[in-house]
């Protein structure tokens, strides 16, 4: 029982719970997210010292111990999450235009390539120029998808539904 007491009344558990508090907040104003994983091992040593009471040294050890373990946790954890903007298709219009499907609204004849006979079609706003990828002439209302690029040049495919 006294020795309950004398925990509740070590100010030392509030000093760790405010640093957790205040490198939180501090977070918040800073771009990285070195500082939550060290607020959290303060709340969980604020939490260890209020359950057992510890000298300087146990709690310093306990401190470490836990900035280490929240860490390599926080580590893990946005190795495992994270996005790569390079596969993402980020700012990568090309990418994310293929695989879009559309209706044709004029014929699409393999002749018409030369550079006074172009097929155009609008997606996301720009005016693309398109073309048959397997050579084949398409008529209009034909469903096509985007199957690959070639410079600024949709290839595209009949849709088999």
């Amino acid at each position: 029982m006294l020795d309950t007491l004398l925990v509740l009344h070590n100010p030392i558990w509030q000093w760790f719970f405010a640093a957790g508090i205040f490198l939180m907040l501090l977070e918040l104003c800073l771009p990285a997210f070195f500082l939550l994983w060290v607020g959290v091992a303060c709340f969980l040593t604020a939490g260890t010292l209020l359950v057992c009471a510890l000298d300087s040294t146990g709690q310093a050890l306990v401190f470490s111990g836990y900035c280490i373990f929240s860490l390599v946790a926080g580590y893990a954890f946005y190795q495992r999450n994270s996005v790569s903007l390079i596969t993402s298709g980020l700012n990568n219009r090309e990418d994310q235009l293929i695989g879009t499907v559309f209706m044709l609204g004029s014929p699409l004849y393999v002749s018409n390539n030369d550079s006074y006979n172009k097929n155009y079609v609008t997606l996301n706003d720009t005016r693309w120029v398109i073309q048959s990828a397997n050579e084949v002439d398409l008529d209009a209302k034909t469903k096509v998808r985007v199957v690959a690029i070639k410079g600024n040049i949709l290839l595209v495919s009949q849709l088999h539904c």
